[in-house]
């Protein structure tokens, strides 16, 4: 095979074979693509009479093959939509101005607050990065004006799973299975939004996946929501002075893949919801 034909062959193989993203079939393909590139060389300079082939690299297995939702759900590789952190924030228009910053005429409130909402959102990949995440990034953000005057910032911060997953790949005719769950708190007033409160909710979560890891073979934590809202001034007569009005609620999802005849949506639900709440 000349030069110019194995060139062809691999960039020809590498078009039609959509999967070179994945851990180790990628890996294997780079190692076999330099040795054939290699060879190709040998026989441009004149070091070689022709090139030999070496055996391809299996394509990936049949549980990922040509399956979007599958092969972005246990990615390692990038962030996707697969698995998200929702979180929230609410703030006085004033919060969101830098020190000595003017304030600007009320009508200009909203696209201040709609431009300044991905930086400080973005603020919250430190808790991801911090417990769940290699890598975070926001995707996603909104600004609501509330009854109270103030603004309601929602954000999207997509993430790479720290945690392994497990092997999905022992399971046969399998397919993505999820459920959500609210994580429970003990005591009247929900856990105060902050670092610590959040990043306690993130490692609750993940400890989650990891128990159903170890029963079902794999599991992804796919999704956190953090709901805020805040205490009525009824609530904060009873705390201390200086009590952080803001409370969250916390409801996560998972995903496994799994062969659906022995666990369904249902299934899987109940026993979620038996590990976070057991009677």
């Amino acid at each position: 095979m000349t030069g110019l034909r194995v060139i062809m062959f691999v960039v020809g193989l590498l078009i039609a074979t959509p999967f070179i993203a994945l851990n180790v079939w990628g890996l294997q393909m780079t190692l076999w693509v330099d040795e054939v590139t290699a060879q190709n060389e040998a026989v441009l300079n004149g070091n070689a009479e022709d090139v030999i082939i070496p055996p391809m690299p299996e394509t990936p297995p049949s549980w990922i093959r040509g399956r979007a939702e599958v092969r972005d759900t246990f990615s390692t590789e990038a962030i996707n939509a697969r698995r998200l952190i929702n979180i929230e924030e609410i703030v006085a228009f004033e919060d969101l101005l830098t020190t000595d910053e003017d304030m600007p005429d009320e009508e200009l409130h909203a696209l201040y607050a709609t431009a300044r909402a991905p930086a400080r959102l973005m603020a919250y990949c430190t808790d991801v990065l911090a417990t769940v995440g290699t890598t975070c990034d926001i995707v996603y953000s909104s600004v609501r004006l509330n009854r109270t005057g103030k603004y309601e910032l929602t954000g999207r911060l997509g993430f790479v799973p720290r945690a392994e997953f497990g092997d999905p790949s022992a399971v046969q005719n399998g397919e993505i299975v999820t459920a959500r769950v609210p994580l429970p708190y003990e005591g009247n007033v929900g856990p105060a939004n902050d670092a610590t409160t959040r990043q306690a909710i993130l490692l609750q979560a993940q400890a989650l996946c990891d128990t159903l890891r170890a029963q079902l073979g794999n599991c992804v934590l796919a999704n956190v929501t953090l709901d805020v809202r805040e205490l009525w001034i009824t609530d904060l007569e009873a705390l201390p002075a200086g009590t952080n009005p803001q409370r969250l609620e916390a409801t996560v999802g998972f995903a496994v893949y799994a062969d659906e005849t022995a666990l369904n949506r249902r299934s899987f639900q109940d026993m979620l919801d038996q590990m976070v709440n057991p009677s």
